[in-house]
């Protein structure tokens, strides 16, 4: 792993922040997950504009702007020899902090054969800010990783489906392609996908009608987009990768692996 911290390259012993930070005390920060196709950032500049917008919700005054963001990330990439790299910015009230390591591409599997989800009770806080410290995420995962599931959808008080703990949601119904766009982030891959779609409706899903759909699929940077045939034990359509996922998929992978 590559650390840059305040513009200077760094090992894993040496980088530090203070203990007294509102970062490491109150989670006080934010920050931007990307990564490379072809060796290349994908969106960097629409990852670095959340970054600024998630930063004036909570009120933090950003010390980088964007395009030294960018200059920085740019150069810690450089250093490494990554077939492809996993990328993170974290800005705290003090700090910035890049980490760039290799990339561990997703079992072709995944893609073929698709994943399963299971549901965990719960709805964050400024959704539509990427900050650090999200323990309900971060305990969603957990519990879904411990039950063998790729993800954990997010069920709200009403029963009610807005995103994953680390992906937004996508389904399909006869022939329609929807997704969720209130209490969200909105997510680059989820935009992406939208466009490449041509034609997207916004809906509330609850958690159950959810299961009775064609099609469910996830968007997220680190994966694209993955095929969702099982929530919570419950088949998903015919319990394979729909026809719409699949034309999607490929869309996505012509446009992400060009050269």
């Amino acid at each position: 792993m590559i650390i840059n911290l305040n513009g200077e390259i760094l090992d894993q012993t040496t980088a530090k922040i203070p203990a007294a930070s509102p970062a490491f005390l109150n989670g006080f920060g934010i920050f931007e997950t990307l990564r490379t196709y072809n060796q290349k950032l994908f969106h960097p500049e629409e990852h670095l504009q959340r970054l600024s917008q998630s930063a004036r919700a909570i009120g933090l005054v950003l010390k980088w702007i964007p395009k030294r963001l960018q200059k920085e990330l740019e150069k810690t990439l450089s250093l490494s020899d990554n077939p492809e790299s996993h990328a993170r910015v974290v800005v705290t009230q003090d700090d910035l902090i890049i980490y760039v390591k290799p990339l561990k591409e997703k079992p072709e599997y995944y893609y073929c054969q698709g994943v399963e989800l299971v549901s965990y009770a719960g709805h964050r806080s400024m959704p539509s800010v990427k900050k650090i410290g999200d323990l309900l995420c971060f305990l969603a995962n957990q519990h879904a990783k411990a039950r063998g599931a790729y993800e954990a959808v997010l069920v709200d008080p009403l029963k009610y489906v807005h995103e994953c703990a680390y992906a937004n949601i996508f389904w399909a119904d006869g022939g329609e392609l929807y997704t969720t766009r209130k209490e969200i982030l909105f997510g680059i891959t989820r935009d992406i996908v939208i466009r490449l779609a041509g034609e997207c409706f916004y809906m509330d899903v609850s958690y159950r009608n959810l299961l009775l759909a064609d099609e469910v699929f996830i968007t997220q940077t680190s994966s694209g987009i993955l095929p969702v045939v099982a929530i919570d034990g419950q088949r998903i359509g015919n319990g394979k990768p729909g026809s719409m996922t699949s034309e999607l998929m490929k869309k996505f992978n012509a446009l992400v692996w060009k050269s």
